[in-house]
């Protein structure tokens, strides 16, 4: 039997900076809503930092002391480590959150409120900085009715919530052996929920309030590098969705070209407000190698 309604998985290395205040806004928002043990549960998997981080998680832990915190010996990899603690969640609802990600205000009382009132299978938490261009509220009844609004109205969104932070789902919509299976995708989070999602027949929410926020962090990096080969990652994504769901109006080169008229015009509309909000690029390689494929449409 679970032990909370929403169990809050946090992977975390070497950005104590970042945690300190996530967890922060979390101790923040249990005290003010008064969210006991039966509500919420926090995991923590500390990938063997060598900052502060461990100092961050025992403060957090005396804040909230039903907090579950473990450190791996050695790093383990990002992705193994998100993986592990996933499996630490004992909710009916399981929350992965990436720790650099900032937390809504009032993010956690509306978000257990819509948990139990409406039991759904995905809750989606897009950044709320995100042009969703989709109705809020709305409940969809699965996944592909979903997809399929999405590619009506803004089929970008198929890609934005792959940002793994964005998914609130029901534990029992999860393949853990899919989602092994597939840990070389960089998606293997979205391989492991949909094809449960869909089979159940679980709906779909979108909320009318910010859970999230994302920092100036380019989606397209992780740990500080750029991922070259995004939109082959994409592309090879969607053809499985567009199967998975039955789904033969779904162009698997759609999201990839929406992002690629969305950075030329960010480029070249306002260059000296995009150099300054992505400064930290010109000193990253990978960055140069991702934007000039995406530019040229190129998929290695």
């Amino acid at each position: 039997m679970p032990n909370e309604l929403l169990s809050v998985c946090i992977p975390t290395r070497n950005r104590a900076r970042y945690l300190r205040e996530l967890l922060a806004a979390f101790a923040q928002q249990v005290a003010a809503g008064e969210l006991g043990a039966d509500q919420l549960g926090f995991y923590i998997s500390d990938n063997a930092s060598e900052d502060a981080t461990p100092e961050v998680i025992r403060e957090f832990a005396r804040q909230v002391p039903h907090a579950v915190c473990t450190r791996n010996p050695a790093n383990i990899g990002g992705d193994e480590n998100i993986f592990h603690v996933r499996t630490m969640s004992r909710g009916k609802y399981t929350w992965v959150l990436g720790d650099d990600e900032l937390l809504a205000d009032h993010a956690l009382v509306n978000l257990l409120r819509l948990l139990r009132e409406n039991e759904p299978g995905l809750v989606l938490a897009y950044d709320a900085q995100y042009d969703l261009r989709l109705r809020v509220p709305q409940k969809f009844d699965d996944f592909r009715t979903f997809a399929q609004e999405c590619i009506r109205t803004n089929v970008h969104a198929l890609a934005h919530h792959s940002l793994i932070s964005s998914n609130i789902y029901r534990t029992d919509c999860y393949d853990f052996n899919y989602a092994r299976e597939t840990l070389h995708t960089h998606y293997p989070q979205l391989y492991g929920m949909i094809r449960p999602l869909f089979k159940k027949r679980a709906a779909v929410l979108l909320p009318d309030f910010p859970v999230i926020i994302m920092r100036e962090t380019p989606a397209a990096a992780v740990d500080g590098v750029w991922i070259s080969n995004l939109d082959a990652i994409w592309i090879k994504y969607f053809k499985w969705l567009r199967e998975e769901l039955q789904l033969p109006e779904l162009d698997p080169h759609a999201p990839s070209a929406h992002a690629r008229a969305a950075l030329k015009r960010r480029m070249f509309r306002h260059p000296i407000r995009f150099l300054k909000n992505n400064w930290r690029s010109l000193f990253n390689p990978s960055a140069y190698i991702f934007i000039f494929n995406r530019l040229l449409g190129r998929h290695p």
